[in-house]
């Protein structure tokens, strides 16, 4: 895939079938508009491109306003994984905000991407104050000779699926929700830091890790995942609270992973969150607290450790999406 992070350095000699929008997700609805656009392009025989942008538009206006699904790194991951030939991702700044309608589709589209064809959704804009719409993308299509298709809204179960409710989903701690519209896990990823290492004195060390604060954080509580090391997928039970047993003060992102015992501090990490298992809860001492992480790791182990080694025959689904990070990470079998 080739990638540009500015509209500046576009050089290409070919004509292309370009999608546009901010892709915060890469949720199901932006794999359609990004699958057409790919599909497209084979049949004849030019270059599909996500055009997107490194930060959310909104957050230009409004600084802090939206919390990002995925940061800029993964989804450029996720639409390499999916075929897309030139991926332009570049900065939502002033600039992006002067640029008229018009100027947008002769200097960009057709000076830049030489588009014989744009896939949007029904409610993309574009250009200054919003001004660039389906209908006026149409008359320019009619008038500089490039085709334009509207893609309705992909609904799953009766409603439109939407970055809104994926991001709703995820502060709810309904994982599992968010994953369905997503189509893939929701994922954290940062640095390995020490914390108070209290979980080392029950037998249940954690892996205490550094978060972006620009992204979005599943709401307080116990939650089964995958964590990635090195290239390597293990289960896990993560804890995103307080600590209130231990009398703790700061949010933290702590996971115990399973059947692992090496030395990680300072390195990245990722997880992958499966579904919440509980609330946070404040026991009545250590000893309480340890027999309920016995509780939580069991309930991993029998439920998802067996379909990562293979040893249940339920786990096909499991399976399809272990597959798909390792795809996406680029990880070996």
């Amino acid at each position: 895939m080739i990638v540009f992070n500015s509209l500046d350095d576009i050089d290409i000699p070919f004509e292309t079938c370009v999608t546009i929008g901010n892709f915060d997700g890469v949720h199901r609805g932006h794999q359609t508009l990004i699958n057409k656009a790919i599909d497209y392009s084979k049949k004849n025989d030019v270059k599909s491109v996500v055009f997107t942008f490194s930060n959310h538009p909104v957050n230009f206006f409004k600084p802090g306003y939206v919390k990002n699904i995925i940061s800029a790194e993964e989804k450029e991951r996720i639409v390499e994984n999916m075929g897309v030939d030139i991926y332009v991702c570049v900065p939502f700044d002033e600039s992006m905000t002067q640029i008229s309608a018009r100027y947008y589709v002769e200097n960009i589209l057709i000076d830049k991407l030489h588009v014989k064809k744009m896939v949007i959704g029904h409610d993309f804009s574009f250009a200054r104050k919003k001004e660039g719409n389906p209908e006026l993308l149409r008359k320019f299509g009619e008038e500089m000779n490039f085709e334009v298709e509207v893609v309705t809204p992909v609904l799953l179960d009766g409603k439109r699926v939407s970055s809104t409710d994926i991001r709703r989903y995820i502060a709810e701690g309904d994982v599992a929700a968010a994953e369905n519209l997503l189509g893939h896990y929701f994922a954290v990823e940062g640095k390995v830091v020490r914390g108070r290492q209290i979980g080392r004195t029950i037998g249940f060390p954690t892996a205490n890790m550094e978060y972006d604060s620009c992204m979005i954080i599943p709401k307080i509580g116990i939650y089964a995942t995958l964590t990635i090391v090195d290239g390597q997928i293990y289960c896990g039970a993560t804890s995103i609270g307080t600590n209130p047993t231990v009398n703790g003060k700061k949010l933290s992102i702590e996971t115990y992973i399973l059947d692992f015992d090496q030395e990680i501090y300072d390195k990245e990490i990722r997880v992958e969150f499966v579904e919440k298992m509980r609330d946070e809860i404040k026991f009545e001492s250590k000893e309480a607290l340890r027999q309920q992480l016995v509780k939580d790791t069991d309930y991993v182990r029998n439920n998802y450790v067996k379909c990562l080694k293979g040893s249940i025959d339920k786990c096909e689904e499991f399976s399809t999406k272990i597959e798909n990070i390792r795809q996406i990470l680029k990880i070996k079998n």
